[in-house]
């Protein structure tokens, strides 16, 4: 189903609708009104979207009282206060743990007051899981395996319940609001927080000793980590052939995105075109070129599977401007859009192009209407 935020100016590949998660099978469906909503009396609003996702109603009612541009913090909070949630109770062998996450371990949104309700354990374990640091030695060891497999199903809900709120924000226009919220996405699959120094922690075969030797020799991304010879690799790691050359095998699948954003012209709608297509107020439609692609010499791959991008456009107030979602292998050879922008003259507009599950790979552009 195309995402229910794709009004004529935001377009998203019909074949990877934006509210699906990668790694499930697409089909390309046409964009049509959903039998689901329509001529359902007392039908919340974006009731769609929850039945998409499988999501309550309380869940929805939560949801959508996220507040215009959020941050990472209370996209997490918002997200962690799902009803679904609250089928993971702390147990009573998992108190000290928690308690001591949330007191001493340096989490970026720790909680005030008692920690004691079952958002505050979702909340807690994503940061803790995020910072790459461990579990604190807090709980035993059945304890520990029963919170692992709560672990699993935590992290699956919470995928739905963020694509949720990407959806209920690009309803309402809210650029930023959707930039946020798939900041947080990105993080919560990769496990490492965007932009922090923990990003080489994604490359199979680095833990937090080899990190600390790269970091140390300035290395501290992964595009880095892929520009050196095999040898240098060698030599900071201090391991022996053909370790080089097998670690650079695997980031040659690393996408290393670009993004070109232009105006070619201004637009004006003909006579015969619908009324939701004219532009009214200060704004002014703008035909723009935009060009995707990767600079890898192979279709890029991460954990044996094809990842999927996400370009965000906004104006500078924030608002939605543009949306696309779509394979990296339809990348292949760039791939070229023309797009209707509606702004004002002089306006400063962002995009914001990143695959969805890994981070490091997120590219910005800065463009003056």
């Amino acid at each position: 189903m195309t995402s229910s935020f794709t009004p004529v100016n935001r377009k998203v590949d019909q074949r990877a609708p934006p509210s699906t998660p990668a790694d499930e099978p697409q089909q390309e469906t046409p964009q049509q009104t959903s039998p689901i909503t329509v001529g359902k009396m007392g039908s919340p609003p974006h009731n769609e979207i929850r039945l998409r996702y499988q999501l309550s109603l309380p869940t929805l009612r939560s949801l959508s009282a996220i507040e215009k541009g959020p941050d990472r913090r209370k996209v997490l909070q918002i997200a962690c206060g799902a009803t679904e949630f609250r089928s993971f109770p702390i147990r009573q062998a998992e108190k000290n743990l928690f308690r001591e996450i949330n007191d001493h371990t340096g989490i970026p949104y720790p909680i005030n007051g008692a920690v004691t309700e079952p958002w505050h354990k979702v909340f807690l374990l994503i940061q803790i899981d995020l910072s790459r640091t461990g579990w604190p030695n807090k709980i035993s060891a059945n304890g520990r395996k029963e919170l692992m497999r709560d672990s699993g199903r935590i992290y699956i809900v919470m995928d739905r319940v963020l694509r949720c709120i990407a959806d209920i924000l690009g309803e309402r226009e809210d650029g930023r609001g959707v930039t946020v919220t798939l900041d947080v996405l990105r993080s919560v699959h990769a496990k490492v927080w965007e932009g922090s120094e923990m990003e080489l922690l994604q490359v199979e075969g680095i833990g937090a000793a080899k990190m600390k030797r790269l970091t140390d020799a300035n290395i501290k991304t992964i595009k880095q980590l892929a520009g050196l010879e095999f040898y240098h690799i060698e030599r900071l790691l201090s391991r022996n052939p053909p370790f080089g050359h097998q670690m650079l095998s695997q980031l040659s699948g690393f996408p290393l995105l670009h993004l070109q954003v232009s105006v070619i012209s201004s637009y004006t709608p003909a006579q015969d075109v619908k009324e939701d297509a004219i532009i009214s107020g200060s704004y002014q439609s703008w035909v723009t070129r935009i060009v995707l692609g990767y600079s890898n010499d192979i279709i890029p791959t991460w954990c044996k599977k094809s990842p999927w991008a996400t370009l965000v456009i906004e104006g500078d107030d924030g608002r939605l401007l543009w949306f696309w979602r779509g394979s990296v292998k339809r990348m292949e050879g760039t791939k070229i859009m023309f797009v209707r922008l509606d702004a004002k003259k002089g306006e400063s507009v962002k995009a914001t192009f990143a695959c969805e599950g890994i981070v490091g790979t997120l590219v910005r552009f800065t463009l003056a209407i």
